[in-house]
């Protein structure tokens, strides 16, 4: 029949399973060859205003500077990015590229002249989306999830401050920015798709 669903199609709940431990399995690879001797895949991260840390911008997010460093992330990373994924797997993957790639472009200009790795600028991200969504969109689902994110994250705030000089707060600052200004666009779209009657 026409309209019969393919049998290779992917289930909702395991698509959205699938895209967020594709992730982390790819942050864990990476962290596993970085680990080796000899190899530091981290010169591929963010180098603020260099022509070659540019390129960084796409490597940064997989990169970590540590197991510390990689755990800390993965847990609120899996969480947020599960909270995304509530509206669909489009939408996180429209949040995770809009903020990996203009939060570290923002951080490519404006942070210092270090190298920037790590996915708490997406985690900041999704965070700041999800905040930012809940607040202009207004419905039930979308002010839960909102309120869930402030309930469980709200101490992420610290993070967007400069603390400790190895700890990139831009990416946080920047994620989050890029985030807000994601979740705002998307709001507002979506509430005028819910409006417009044909």
């Amino acid at each position: 029949m026409a309209n019969q669903k393919s049998s290779l199609s992917v289930p909702p709940l395991a698509s959205k399973r699938f895209t967020l431990i594709s992730i982390i399995l790819l942050c864990v690879l990476l962290q596993i060859i970085n680990s080796l001797p000899g190899v530091n895949l981290n010169g591929l991260g963010i180098y603020p205003r260099s022509l070659s840390g540019l390129m960084g911008i796409f490597f940064a997010p997989f990169l970590h500077g540590g197991w510390a460093h990689l755990l800390s992330n993965l847990i609120p990373f899996a969480v947020l990015g599960w909270l995304v994924c509530q509206y669909s797997v489009k939408r996180f993957w429209a949040v995770f590229i809009f903020t990996a790639v203009v939060g570290g472009l923002l951080v490519w200009l404006f942070g210092r002249a270090n190298l920037h790795v790590g996915l708490s600028g997406v985690l900041y991200g999704l965070w700041g989306f999800l905040i930012c969504y809940g607040i202009m969109h207004r419905s039930f689902k979308a002010i839960a999830i909102s309120v869930a994110v402030v309930f469980l994250y709200s101490g992420l705030i610290w993070g967007v401050l400069p603390q400790r000089p190895h700890v990139s707060f831009e990416s946080h600052l920047f994620g989050a920015l890029a985030g807000i200004l994601i979740g705002y666009y998307l709001a507002k779209q979506d509430k005028k798709s819910a409006s417009y009657k044909p």
